[in-house]
């Protein structure tokens, strides 16, 4: 990604194109430019909450063990 967003921004920007795209404000031309972005932007999410999860097991463990 260009800029390094939040997870909550990212799923921002997720739901103002997927409202755009409903309500048919984008043009065809357009919404193949904003899927392929949209893609980006789920894969970026995808990642933040996999690293998310994984530091939460990480420090349960270390709680666990003392």
């Amino acid at each position: 990604m260009q800029e390094e967003l939040t997870y909550e921004q990212a799923m921002k920007k997720l739901e103002v194109m997927a409202t755009q795209m409903e309500q048919g404000e984008i043009g065809i031309d357009e919404m193949a430019e904003r899927l392929s972005e949209a893609q980006k932007l789920m894969k970026y999410c995808h990642e933040k909450l996999y690293e998310a999860e994984k530091n939460c097991k990480s420090l349960l463990n270390v709680e666990e063990k003392t």
